[in-house]
């Protein structure tokens, strides 16, 4: 199986927890699921900034992204955005970098 798609470096790739989706996401600022029972690409997501780390929620079809800015969560049966998670950081100084999100994890609770 061929799976061409991302215009740039992946930093991410994560199976949901029935093993029949993958989800790929990094430079680009693309999510891409891939249904692994047929091999195939199924649809793509827009973050809007690199992504870092994706999961997959453990009881919900929902899927979670940690970009360099924010968290985006996707509901994965409707397509949208169930919600931007954006922080409000303090002024961090003339030679420091804005934090980032680089990693996630879900509660199964």
């Amino acid at each position: 199986t061929n799976h061409i798609g991302h215009t740039g470096y992946i930093n991410t790739v994560t199976i949901s927890p029935d093993g029949s989706l993958c989800a790929s996401g990094g430079k680009d600022g693309i999510t891409m699921l891939w249904d692994l029972n047929e091999g195939k690409h199924l649809y793509s997501l827009e973050a809007g900034d690199i992504i870092n780390a994706l999961v997959f929620s453990p009881n919900r079809y929902w899927l979670c992204a940690a970009t360099a800015s924010f968290i985006k969560i996707w509901d994965l049966e409707t397509k949208t955005v169930v919600d931007d998670l954006k922080p409000n950081f303090t002024e961090t100084g003339r030679f420091s970098k804005d934090p980032e999100c680089i990693s996630l994890a879900w509660s199964p609770d």
